[in-house]
């Protein structure tokens, strides 16, 4: 019957999609697990495409993993390929996976940044408290974002201005989307003369900080 061949083709559809999600998770955990372990390569490239991966991979490990690096709590074994997060209550995780460890490797020792990398960090954490259910943490991370106004920022800054309700992070989120375009090699003229109206309103001596460091040029 019509109705015995829809039922067929819904399970058919239903079981395509199970084995879709069965096969795509390990692959999405797989590519985390893989981008951790750059951290392990004790090269400060591989380091910044390691935070630049777990920063927007979306793994609820992304901001412990991030934060415990800019702290000097990431620590990482060459030879295993392993990563470990030492915990403010001194317990160790495993990076990769949240699981608990009892001690780290005897070769274990902590990730090494530069400057530049440590900027890198900043702007990741910035990006992932961006989207933080917590308005203080929001607020605070899109004043962080004013400050450095990093243009890597700008997706996650708009992205969270569309959906943000509280009046006071939205306009935080709209001054640090200004911050960015101001400071944005190919934004046209008129994005950044508005940019420079968002900025001028908000009257702060950090906006004027801003405003004035504009090169005579521009």
């Amino acid at each position: 019957t019509v109705f015995a061949i829809m039922f067929d083709r819904l399970r058919a559809a239903v079981v395509s999609l199970c084995l879709l999600v069965a096969f795509a998770l390990p692959a999405y955990e797989g590519a985390f697990e893989d981008a951790v372990a750059k951290f392990a390569n004790d090269d400060f490239s591989d380091t910044a495409e390691a935070i630049d991966a777990v920063a927007a991979s979306g793994n609820p490990l992304a901001f412990p993993i991030i934060s415990a690096l800019g702290e000097d709590r990431l620590f990482a074994d060459p030879d295993g390929k392993k990563v470990f997060i030492k915990q403010a209550d001194d317990k160790i995780i495993d990076a990769a996976t949240g699981a608990a460890v009892d001690k780290l490797p005897d070769g274990a020792s902590e990730v090494r940044l530069n400057n530049r990398l440590r900027r890198t960090v900043e702007a990741a954490l910035g990006g992932l408290t961006l989207m933080s259910p917590d308005p203080a943490k929001r607020l605070a991370a899109a004043q962080s974002v004013f400050k450095s106004h990093d243009e890597s920022a700008l997706p996650t800054v708009e992205s969270a201005l569309a959906q943000e309700t509280n009046k006071t992070v939205k306009q935080a989120f709209t001054e640090a989307r200004a911050a960015i375009i101001l400071f944005k090699a190919d934004a046209s003229d008129n994005d950044k003369l508005e940019a420079v109206a968002v900025i001028r309103a908000r009257g702060d001596q950090e906006a004027m900080a801003l405003l004035t460091s504009l090169g005579a040029d521009q």
